[in-house]
């Protein structure tokens, strides 16, 4: 309920006026009638007339004073203009007002049994607008930037805009509002109507220190304290090869103080269910579902994960792209002293796509359409191959180094790899860090002792970033160099029988295969969030600058910020564009891939600013908190805090009241 406590006044200097009501008081003080004498012979009869007069004449005397001091008194208070507000503040509404509707998905939270937290957003614009007169311009703002802030609205144009806005899956921090706003040169009112997360930043301070507006905060409380989402998903081997064994994973996170308990969540494949599952999920925390891939699965293009629970009504998809690759391209470029422990392993194989070059005889143009090139016990680089090969790197590509026992040191600084002679020592190998992801889904068990090949410590990499494969010493047997572009690994030593049992090992086909399937999966992502800046997208087919390349749903297109990068597609993501779900990727009308997106994270928090800390940034003199339910209860908290009840009217009235006492008690009494 709204109580006004503060009495202002728009011209206070009028109330000097007041001292003018000391002029009827003296003038009632000093009677200045002149008196004239009469002599009368019998004046028994008059002095007693004159006592009886003198006792009716004083109160009417007095009740005629009253009135005209209480007249003149209302009618200076008319002039002054009396306000009657809550607070003291002298803010005025401006002529000029900006509405932001927050309308991000989480504005889809219920706040009562019949109202989620946008219908009432929708309620309390609707409540703004009616304060103010017909005459104010009004502007909009909301998340998905769809109108221009040049543009102006009446107050019935304003609400048509409203009826037609709807739920958007672009979020919008505090900061980006008010930057936009100031940006646009406005200096009217400003009203943010949100539920003020604060996932999407500590963004108030930018409102607090924005002297040159005033704001008008009115946060949207709902009642569900509780959501659960999809928090991430990930490919166990990172990708789908073959026959070989891997598991979707996905992590849900429940934000909310209430369990979660058989939450169905299903697999789908290109919309055909594929799989599913009743989990239990504990307030405050996460859980962690395994899916089995099934090698005859299809549609892995377009895939999704799904949860039904009545308390979620948002974030209840994740949608995902899985890497389903076709075919490695694997080059490798042959020394003299090289063996064949290489072409045995990828050639003839439909996983990869092998082809041999002599070190004297090599097509930079074939070289370079490779996804890893294996440089085979190699003495000496020819110019020629230094080049490709930076600009390989470059391109992030992976060059694995199989190094020669005539190996020159210094045509390796030229890629900016530092390799030193070791000690020549042969040791056998540790056993592989089973936490490193590079052995992920190598082994099925890692609990068992395996025994390791031994090898040389013939050469070491100074510049190691991370070792794959380490002798028992802690020496690096298959260690990766740390660039600052593409990725390479060198071996310790050559693979001759005399320095290595390592392609003779078990060991030795899994190792490889991985080296050379992560080329091919090194920069493709399950999903990109629709907040990221930028995406990276491996192509099949070469493209030039000429070529434009669509972001295809359905019939909507998005053409956003991109350029070729090697074999790379890399793309500004356009989030003011795009919402959650599958994009095809197209070049005119050819199809080059698939890509998901999903709803930024920031969506998914309940944690909210409460009112303390919006009453907070309140104490500067041009923001004000507004808690209210409807438009009504608006417009009335304007009325108390900002615009007031004009008194001038009511003081008037009185004072004409008054006025006519006094004709009236002068007239008849």
């Amino acid at each position: 309920m709204t109580i006004f406590t503060v009495l202002t006044f728009a011209n206070p200097a009028v109330l000097w006026g007041l001292l003018a009501l000391a002029i009827p008081v003296i003038i009632h003080l000093f009677n200045f009638r002149r008196v004239k004498r009469v002599q009368f012979s019998n004046i028994a009869l008059l002095k007693r007339v004159k006592e009886e007069s003198s006792s009716k004449r004083k109160p009417v005397e007095l009740l005629i004073l009253l009135s005209r001091l209480l007249f003149l008194a209302f009618l200076i208070l008319a002039f002054a203009q009396p306000i009657f507000k809550d607070n003291a503040n002298d803010q005025e509404l401006s002529d000029e007002v900006l509405i932001y509707l927050d309308n991000s998905l989480s504005m889809d939270m219920p706040v009562s049994s019949q109202q989620s937290a946008f219908d009432r957003a929708y309620s309390l614009s609707a409540g703004v607008v009616d304060a103010y007169p017909e005459s104010a311009k009004f502007k909009f703002l909301e998340n998905g930037y769809g109108n221009s802030l040049n543009t102006s609205y009446t107050a019935s144009t304003i609400k048509d805009r409203f009826t037609e806005l709807e739920l958007s899956g672009v979020g919008r921090s505090m900061n980006e509002i008010q930057s936009r706003i100031a940006a646009s040169g406005f200096r009217g009112d400003v009203y943010l109507i949100s539920d003020f997360q604060k996932s999407k930043g500590n963004e108030l301070s930018s409102i607090a220190s924005d002297s040159l507006r005033n704001y008008y905060l009115m946060p949207i409380e709902g009642e569900n304290n509780s959501n659960l989402y999809f928090d991430t998903a990930y490919l166990e081997n990172s990708f789908l090869l073959g026959a070989m064994k891997n598991n979707l994973k996905v992590v849900l996170r429940n934000e909310g103080t209430e369990d979660f308990e058989d939450v169905n969540i299903r697999l789908f494949f290109d919309d055909q269910l594929s799989s599913t599952a009743l989990v239990n999920v504990p307030a405050n925390g996460i859980k962690e579902h395994v899916f089995e891939v099934e090698q005859s699965a299809t549609g892995l293009n377009k895939a999704k994960v799904t949860l039904d629970d009545s308390k979620v009504l948002f974030d209840n998809e994740y949608f995902l792209t899985l890497n389903n690759i076709e075919r490695v391209i694997v080059h490798e470029v042959k020394g003299p002293g090289s063996n064949d422990f290489i072409e045995q392993l990828y050639a003839d194989n439909e996983l990869f796509n092998y082809q041999a070059f002599n070190a004297n005889n090599i097509d930079n143009n074939e070289l370079l359409q490779s996804d890893i090139i294996i440089l085979n016990q190699l003495s000496d680089f020819s110019n020629q191959l230094i080049s490709a090969l930076k600009t390989f790197l470059e391109r992030n590509g992976t060059v694995l180094i199989i190094p020669s026992a005539e190996s020159n040191f210094q045509t390796f600084s030229q890629l900016g790899l530092t390799i030193r002679f070791d000690s020549d020592e042969r040791l056998g190998l540790g056993q592989p860090n089973f936490q490193n992801p590079f052995f992920d889904g190598v082994f099925e068990n890692t609990n068992e002792a395996i025994a390791m090949p031994e090898a040389s410590i013939t050469y070491r990499l100074i510049n190691s970033e991370l070792g794959m494969l380490n002798f028992k010493n802690g020496r690096e047997f298959l260690s990766k160099a740390e660039l600052p572009l593409g990725n390479a690994y060198v071996f310790s030593s050559d693979f001759s029988a005399e320095a290595t049992s390592f392609p003779s090992h078990s060991l030795f086909v899994p190792v490889m295969y991985k080296l050379a399937l992560g080329s091919k999966v090194n920069l493709s992502k399950l999903y990109y969030l629709t907040d990221e800046q930028t995406m990276v997208y491996p192509l099949e087919e070469n493209l030039t600058a000429n070529d434009i390349v669509t972001l295809a749903d359905g019939e909507n297109r998005i053409t956003p910020d991109q350029r070729i990068s090697g074999k790379n597609l890399m793309m500004e993501i356009p989030k003011d564009e795009l919402s959650a779900g599958h994009y095809t990727i197209m070049k005119g009308e050819t199809e080059l891939g698939t890509i998901a997106f999903n709803q930024s994270k920031a969506e998914s928090s309940v944690e909210r600013h409460s009112i303390d800390e919006l009453e907070t940034i309140a104490q500067a003199k041009n923001i004000n908190v507004i808690q209210a339910e409807d438009g009504i209860e608006v417009n009335r908290e304007l009325t108390a805090g900002i615009k007031g009840i004009n008194l001038w009217k009511y003081a008037l009235m009185l004072g004409l009241l008054f006025l006519f006492a006094e004709v009236i008690l002068i007239r008849y009494l």
